[in-house]
């Protein structure tokens, strides 16, 4: 329903809200799987590493196998392009694991160990590594991905190096192989243990993550309740009650026929879903909607709203600043005084928000004394504005005039999110312990070359790099640990680096050395630069790469570049660097899915506050109040005593609505409205001891408070529930004031007729629990 002004009757009653569509989707939307996100990313890093790896392989591969031996080559080829073309194709299914299409890189590379023998030189060249060893690697990542158990993982590993160390025993040197096995060793133990670690950790951020969505949700529920029903009581106390009120005065027949029509339109739009709304409205707009119900005040108000027309704010919040202006002007003319000087201001304020000032200088009242039973100020007034998102505060005394100020400011209302999911797997080596490795090894390699310096090769230039690189470690740890570095550190530190490059190999023999010998120098430049990538920079470390690969090349020439596995390094360290990479796609994926999860998450329980809090009140109100509200507009406000008493019976029974919502229930309406058409004054009151109880027992508790009830024929009743904390669940108090005392003006007690208190279930529970443990 829309009125002439364009803004719908949805618009009026709340927020902007989602067409249900939409919000369904929030219900079956998963967030996305670190565990999964991080294996696929994984396998991808591995897809690219053995690439690399087999096309380094291919100069080993040429140099040990005879070309009089053509068919099993040609095997051994097929097959390491299978080791390829398998890790890409397992990645084809998306969200979904590719562990199935790990195994065959692994089955491959049992089958190049089958082949090998059969295939070799005897023995292999001088200094030369197996072609098998570098895809050896490929092999243990995915027996470290595809196997979920590390035991398991480590006894295939295991084989699979013993087998490789079989096949090379009698084509390399008793300590070679021995050397390498140990290091194969070490790496597979290495991968699995990283991999555990990576699984581990996206486990604890899946959970951790799956947990507080689920505290969200459970937040919002309630949030979008408690705000609805907020909303849902000003509203029904704005129109209907006012309405019923009104017309049980009999004062003013036009006005009580003006509000029914207004209570009729809201109690009667009872869609199914709430229609789209835009973000921001013009305050004046939402002022136009209400202007019948402002009018009202114009003889007896100094109104002046105009300077606030042009704030463009989000619907809700218009409504409820217009709602309780017009609650705070019905107080002040009920209240305040006839002889009372009423003003309403409103003020465009510096930041695009508006400020509404209702004043009077009339009777006034005590603030600490607002009671329960003062809706229009603790409902309308105070809970309403600050649930829409502005500000109210009442500054009052008696003698002394009321004044009653409404704000809003503009925010900013997406929120961050408090956490951010998979933060601890993009954490999985703290950046502290990585750069204390990396020191650790360019340590090593300082001390290796010096012990060599001095007692083999006695070429003492490594000695001199040596000491360049310890110049270089300080402030490599500090930008590794900080994340970043100066302009003039890091030029500093490149120079040295390739300078470093320039002398570290000076009056040493490339003939003598092999991968394993040479690591302790190219390790420590990777190293070196990883750090300085750490550190934030990006070019000046590739430039030290650069000038270490030119170096190694016109040292030992080109094919030394993978025949001394610096290739194979630098693809370690790609690979590291992919890896991480990687993770921050999959961490931020996660991200984008945790916030839209979010979002349609708080749609998701608008949607279903609309629909169990305020259709299902403005259904029981409109089967309640429509036909009187439809009575008082036919007869335009003049009713008899009949329908005047049935007025004040129904506005009671709609505020017990509001204010004793777990106290009710058909049979508890039923007989208070007995009570009342006979004469008495009926209270009730829920202070919240009753939330959480199951519907069953609610129920039977609720039939105990009627069975209490039924006999009372005392003219004050006030049946009130229990505090949270306090093992009370419901009090009845009916009493009987002394008639002749209150003739003769003289202050007396009431006579109590009843007094019951019936304890809370969990309390009695606890009891009896108590008592057959002590038994």
């Amino acid at each position: 329903m829309t009125s002439p002004t364009g803004i719908s009757v949805q618009a009026r009653q709340g927020a902007v809200r989602p067409e249900p569509a939409t919000a369904r989707v929030a219900t079956s939307l998963g967030l996305v799987s670190l565990r999964l996100g991080a294996e696929r990313a994984m396998v991808a890093m591995l897809a690219v590493v053995t690439a690399s790896l087999v096309v380094l392989s291919l100069p080993a591969f040429a140099a040990g196998h005879p070309t009089g031996m053509a068919p099993l080559p040609v095997v051994s080829l097929c097959l390491a392009g299978a080791m390829v073309t398998a890790l890409p194709l397992a990645l084809l299914r998306r969200g979904r694991p590719a562990r199935a299409g790990l195994w065959v890189p692994v089955a491959a590379f049992v089958g190049l160990l089958v082949l090998e023998p059969f295939a070799l030189h005897d023995p292999l060249p001088t200094g030369s590594t197996p072609w098998l060893v570098g895809l050896s690697l490929t092999a243990f990542s995915c027996t470290a991905v595809a196997e979920a158990s590390p035991a398991r993982a480590a006894v295939i590993c295991a084989g699979l190096n013993a087998a490789l160390a079989c096949v090379f025993a009698e084509q390399s040197p008793a300590s070679h192989s021995v050397v390498r096995v140990i290091a194969l060793a070490l790496l597979a133990a290495g991968l699995i243990a990283g991999v555990r670690i990576v699984r581990v950790r996206a486990d604890r951020a899946d959970a951790a993550e799956h947990d507080a969505q689920r505290l969200f949700e459970n937040h919002q529920r309630q949030v979008a309740t408690e705000a609805e029903r907020v909303h849902t009581d000003g509203l029904l106390h704005d129109t209907v009650l006012a309405a019923l009120l009104a017309a049980a005065g009999n004062q003013a027949p036009e006005q009580a026929t003006s509000m029914s029509r207004s209570a009729l339109e809201l109690v009667s739009d009872l869609g199914d879903h709430p229609d789209p709304q835009p973000a921001t409205v013009r305050f004046g707009q939402v002022l136009s909607c209400r202007q019948p119900e402002l009018d009202l005040f114009h003889e007896r108000v100094e109104v002046d709203l105009e300077d606030a027309r042009t704030v463009r704010l989000p619907p809700n919040v218009a409504e409820a600043l217009v709602s309780a202006t017009l609650q705070a002007l019905s107080n002040s003319v009920e209240h305040a005084g006839p002889s009372a000087r009423r003003t309403a201001a409103a003020t465009r304020l510096d930041d695009g928000g508006l400020s509404i000032t209702i004043a009077d200088d009339g009777a006034g009242f005590d603030i600490a004394e607002i009671t329960e039973e003062r809706l229009g100020v603790r409902v309308s007034i105070l809970e309403h504005t600050r649930l829409a998102g502005a500000s109210a505060t009442i500054d009052s005394s008696p003698g002394r005039g009321t004044t009653v100020s409404l704000e809003w400011h503009p925010t900013d209302q997406a929120a961050p999110s408090n956490r951010r999911p998979g933060e601890a797997l993009l954490n999985l080596i703290p950046r502290r312990h990585l750069s204390r490795v990396l020191g650790t090894v360019i340590v090593v390699a300082v001390l290796i070359a010096n012990v060599e310096a001095f007692l083999v090769t006695h070429a003492y230039a490594s000695v001199l790099a040596s000491i360049l690189g310890l110049t270089l470690l300080p402030a490599l740890l500090r930008g590794a640990r900080r994340g970043t570095v100066s302009n003039r550190v890091a030029w500093g530190t490149t120079v040295i680096s390739c300078l470093l490059c320039c002398i570290a190999t000076i009056g040493l023999d490339p003939a003598t050395f092999d991968a394993l010998s040479i690591s302790r120098y190219t390790c420590g430049v990777l190293a070196g630069a990883v750090m300085g990538w750490m550190a934030g920079r990006r070019g000046l470390p590739m430039v030290a790469v650069a000038v270490l690969l030119a170096q190694i090349t016109l040292w030992a020439g080109p094919a030394a570049i993978i025949r001394l596995g610096l290739a194979g390094e630098i693809v370690i360290v790609i690979a590291g660097l992919l890896m991480h990479h990687t993770l921050r796609r999959v961490t931020a994926a996660a991200q984008v899915a945790a916030d839209q999860h979010r979002e349609l998450t708080i749609r998701q329980a608008e949607l279903d506050a609309f629909h169990l809090e305020r259709q299902r009140r403005l259904r029981h109100a409109s089967q309640a109040a429509a036909p009187m509200l439809h009575h008082i507009v036919l007869v335009r406000g003049r009713l008899d005593a009949h329908h005047r008493s049935e007025c004040r019976v129904l506005e009671q029974a709609l505020r017990d609505e509001i204010r004793g919502r777990h106290l009710l229930n058909d049979a508890v309406r039923s007989v208070v409205s007995a009570h009342r058409r006979r004469g008495s004054l009926v209270q009730i009151l829920d202070d919240g001891g009753l939330d959480g109880l199951a519907p069953d027992t609610l129920d039977a508790l609720l039939d105990d408070v009627v069975e209490h009830l039924e006999p009372v024929r005392s003219s004050r009743i006030v049946i009130r529930s229990g505090h949270p904390e306090s093992g009370t669940a419901v009090t009845i108090v009916a009493s009987t004031p002394d008639e002749t005392a209150a003739a003769l003006g003289i202050d007396a007690d009431d006579e109590v007729d009843l007094w019951v208190t019936i304890p809370h279930p969990a309390s009695v529970t606890a009891g009896s629990t108590s008592r057959a443990s002590a038994a």
